[in-house]
């Protein structure tokens, strides 16, 4: 994607990025969004110019019918929110209400109004239109379900948009005048509806297993659904149209034309000047030094039927865990050993600690909640809290058991976490219900799980440096922890990607070396032994026997019975 790089802290010019979604405006203008931003290509011209004014990050711009201002996707605070900005004023708004997830903004044909997808009622997303007037906004969908990514057909006088229940997604059309008709159905992913200038087809997006592929719908009576564009690797993002023969798509980080009637496209190019990406805030995290406290003497072997040593490779069969005082000593083959402790656990397999790179911890917590914590296997946790070092010396303990709690640190550094780390998982994410009905939840604060994407992201090409922090997702700590591997799994990464993301990923991002994230020689003693295997099926995670913190071993049902022993003492 680096085109032409000057020294550290000059500018960038990027020629390509991830993610694109174009528009193309009347007069030839291209408006598309890279690194968060919005910028404008001029007709005929490669160098494109950010929109300074939109400071937020933002994502699938949308020219005004009179190309004079711009709606897109905002994120701030955590929430994808509506942005305008006018070029007259040069100024950015935030519209609608906030306290609510609103996404896929689009126009009608006369610029007076706008679509949006909102979850405002709790009945999952619906279409609202709002009028930019007044300020006022109303529901124009009612179905069960999920209603998304909506467009007004050029002459405003019919909707498509998409429905999605269960499993299952539908392109759905309302005429004027008439009720709402299913055009397609289908079993996987339909996305990115929209209306070529004549109204005489529209276009979408199918995701199968081959990958995703541009589709049209004649308007003919029957319609008829022909594939249009396919073998290329295509954003999620409407088709645009430059008029009716002309269309604008993008496809692995290039914005590429295309005639209707052609077989081939060609490439749109553009520069970019970006400052050097601050994404990589690994590098922002001061380095930590951990620690010595409280640790056991003597030898302690650790004995599983199966480890992930959290590096990589699968499994290893039939390896006893060397344990001395708080540290890793040795990995060897199953063997005799007379006259040394054993923990015998059979067939459960043994990982490294899960670590937590950003959470929220209760106020007012006690002692307690570190058993709870280390009974999900959370045996390092990074929050906001002047009890930091106290609390983290109680919890190395064998008395009052928890995870190693570090400090965020300054404002600088916090706000390095909050945008080194991810967190995705929300109120849909498959199989938070039933995480919510853990035992250790009776104990821990209420939260209930909100809406905060309309869809699971695909994950895949940033699986490799990802780091959990669960933060923002507003739920009891411990179980935000497992409610993130839940939503990593369901984006399709694999168990080894997701443990990697609360393992060696956020033991590197955090500046921690080989201490913590890895079984290995030198390690810090911080396993956590489960039932079941969680390279293949992730929610195994969630089935914790024990785990092993500071280089002690504790039953999870002995760390839950003391943790509510002592809730019920207070």
């Amino acid at each position: 994607m680096l085109a032409v790089a000057g020294p550290a802290g000059a500018q960038q010019t990027l020629t390509s990025g991830s993610n694109l979604s174009v528009d193309a405006a009347t007069d030839g203008r291209l408006v598309f969004d890279l690194q968060e931003s919005i910028w404008v290509l001029p007709e005929d011209g490669v160098s494109a110019e950010k929109i300074t004014a939109i400071d937020t990050p933002a994502r699938r711009p949308r020219w005004a019918p009179l190309d004079d201002a711009i709606l897109y996707q905002a994120r701030i605070d955590g929430l994808d929110q509506i942005g305008l900005y006018r070029f007259a004023s040069d100024v950015a708004l935030s519209l609608g209400n906030s306290q609510y997830l609103n996404q896929h903004p689009s126009w009608h044909p006369f610029g007076e109004r706008i679509l949006f997808s909102s979850d405002r009622q709790q009945s999952g997303f619906d279409v609202w239109e709002y009028d930019l007037a007044t300020g006022l906004s109303w529901r124009i969908t009612f179905r069960a379900g999920d209603e998304l990514e909506p467009a007004w057909s050029p002459d405003g006088r019919d909707l498509l948009y998409i429905h999605q229940i269960d499993q299952q997604w539908s392109l759905m059309m309302r005429r004027f005048g008439q009720p709402d008709r299913a055009l397609v159905t289908s079993r996987t992913r339909l996305s990115s509806p929209g209306w070529r200038p004549d109204g005489s087809l529209v276009t979408f997006m199918r995701h199968d297993e081959s990958g995703p592929r541009i589709d049209m719908i004649i308007l003919s009576e029957p319609p008829l659904v022909r594939p249009l564009v396919e073998g290329e690797a295509f954003v999620a993002a409407p088709v645009s149209w430059q008029d009716r023969q002309t269309m604008l798509y993008t496809v692995d980080g290039a914005i590429r034309r295309r005639n209707f009637n052609s077989w081939t496209s060609a490439g749109i190019p553009f520069r970019a000047s970006v400052a050097p990406s601050v994404a990589a805030a690994p590098t922002a995290q001061p380095a930590r030094e951990l620690s010595t406290i409280d640790e056991p003497a003597g030898r302690l072997v650790i004995r599983t039927d199966r480890l992930f040593d959290g590096i990589g490779g699968g499994y290893q069969d039939n390896i006893d865990i060397v344990i001395d005082g708080g540290r890793i000593t040795a990995l060897e083959p199953r063997g005799e050993r007379p006259g040394e402790v054993i923990v015998d656990l059979g067939p459960v397999t043994a990982l490294p600690g899960f670590i937590d790179s950003f959470a929220a911890l209760p106020d007012g917590f006690g002692d307690e909640l570190g058993a709870l914590l280390l009974s999900l296997g959370v045996t390092t946790i990074v929050a906001e809290t002047s009890e930091a070092a106290g609390q983290d010396a109680t919890w190395s303990g064998k008395a009052t058991p928890g995870p190693r709690l570090l400090d965020a640190g300054d404002a600088a550094t916090v706000a390095a976490l909050q945008q080194g780390t991810v967190s995705f998982a929300d109120a849909n994410t498959p199989g938070i219900s039933k995480l919510l009905q853990a035992r250790q939840a009776e104990w821990l604060p209420r939260a209930a799980p909100r809406r905060r994407y309309a869809e699971m992201s695909d994950l895949k090409a940033k699986a490799g440096k990802l780091v959990i922090g669960s933060r923002p997702n507003d739920l009891p700590p411990g179980l935000a922890l497992h409610a993130e591997f839940l939503a990593l799994a369901a984006s399709g990464l694999t168990g080894e990607q997701v443990l990697r993301s609360a393992g060696v990923n956020a033991a590197t991002y955090l500046k921690l070396g080989l201490a913590l994230g890895r079984i290995a020689p030198g390690s810090r003693a911080d396993l956590v032994l489960v039932d079941g295997d969680p390279l293949q099926n992730v929610a195994d995670l969630q089935k914790v026997v024990g785990v092993v913190r500071n280089g002690r071993f504790f039953s999870a049902i002995g760390l839950i019975e003391q943790a509510t022993a002592a809730s019920d003492v207070e």
